[in-house]
């Protein structure tokens, strides 16, 4: 594990370098070179999907089980989580070696989040290698690309189906195909699905009532109230799956795991809410309907991961929160006349990954 983290900051420090000079680019320059940020956007996914997929069994929390699926795959049930488990047989009858399993899983992840942020800037102007690198500056995506993969993909799927949709609302086939995907790799992924599809139907309601629905659900969890407060409903909630609901609601997954209201985590997506509000109303002036629909959805997917602290594991629905920043700050590495944002930003992004880094490693 140690020779896997000097590796993964290895790389990070290396596209750091290319980063602050893009970013210098953006403030200075005032030119994107794009042509060249795609192409080191390539080498910096590709680096990443090369060090998660060739892993050791003893990097990632989760890497056990998945090549335990892989090697028993004729115990599949092949039930919501349908792709998965179909992509999991297909690899297993051309291989044994579950090292490729974990490579092709690692370049799904990757390059969907990549295939995401160019589709995206197909209608937004920024530089999209520090929007790329803006992925790797957040501790969610080592916990995703080596931990909790199946979620990982799912996650990168989603992705991709918000850009699609925001390219062209009207092409349904070519996001609500990504969306299918994303629930058949990972089932939780009903709720990202589902939020979404609400925010969109409702779009017209004014981002006042979300604040309010977030600050409400953040004073509700901070006194205590939960998913759990629901009785009933939650059972619906998890009827899918009743053996996750186990797993994780009733804590019957005989490991420790620390339950209550995250002030670290409250703090934390309320600071990112401050930063694209600011981006919407100064920078936006309100005229993004695309901004403010992820904004939205950002606001709500959080309030639910409020709720969901007196539960173990409670961070994995924050990543559906946090799978979003990057896009949400995308508009910070855009080019602006007499503003200059991307270089701020960039020691921002880099200050956390350093924060998060040094928390995780003594913790």
């Amino acid at each position: 594990m140690e020779e896997f983290k000097l590796k993964f900051h290895v790389i990070y420090i290396l596209f750091a370098v290319v980063a602050v000079i893009f970013s210098m680019y953006v403030d200075i320059k005032k030119k994107h070179y794009n042509s060249f940020s795609i192409f080191f956007s390539v080498l910096l996914f590709l680096a990443f999907s090369l060090l998660f997929g060739l892993r050791n069994e003893d990097v990632g929390t989760d890497t056990g089980i998945v090549i335990y699926q892989f090697e028993y795959y004729d115990r599949l049930d092949f039930g919501f989580q349908f792709v998965y488990d179909f992509l999991t047989l297909i690899v297993s009858r051309f291989t044994g070696n579950y090292q490729v399993f974990l490579l092709i899983l690692s370049l799904l992840f990757n390059g969907l989040i990549l295939s995401a942020i160019l589709v995206l800037s197909k209608k937004n102007n920024f530089n999209i290698f520090l929007v790329a690198f803006t992925f790797v500056c957040f501790y969610f995506f080592q916990q995703l690309g080596i931990n909790i993969v199946r979620q990982g993909v799912s996650l990168a799927c989603f992705l991709l189906a918000l850009s699609l949709y925001y390219k062209n609302p009207s092409n349904y086939k070519s996001w609500i195909i990504p969306l299918i995907l994303a629930v058949g790799i990972h089932v939780t992924t009903i709720a990202v699905v589902l939020v979404f599809a609400l925010i969109v139907v409702f779009k017209k309601i004014k981002l006042a009532y979300y604040y309010a629905l977030y600050f409400l659900i953040l004073i509700v969890s901070a006194v205590g109230g939960s998913i759990l407060s629901f009785g009933s409903l939650l059972s619906y909630f998890f009827l899918v799956d009743s053996q996750r609901a186990d797993f994780y609601i009733n804590n019957e997954n005989g490991l420790e795991y620390e339950i209550g209201f995250k002030t670290q985590f409250a703090i934390f997506n309320t600071i990112f809410l401050g930063i694209f509000s600011f981006i919407n109303t100064k920078i936006l002036k309100y005229e993004n309907e695309n901004y403010k629909i992820l904004l939205k959805y950002y606001m709500v997917i959080s309030a639910i991961f409020f709720l969901m602290f007196q539960i173990p594991f409670s961070d994995r629905w924050g990543m559906m929160s946090w799978i979003t920043i990057p896009f949400l700050l995308a508009p910070l590495f855009n080019i602006y006349e007499t503003r200059k944002y991307s270089m701020g930003t960039l020691v921002f992004l880099i200050v956390i990954f350093v924060f998060f880094s040094i928390y995780y490693s003594t913790n």
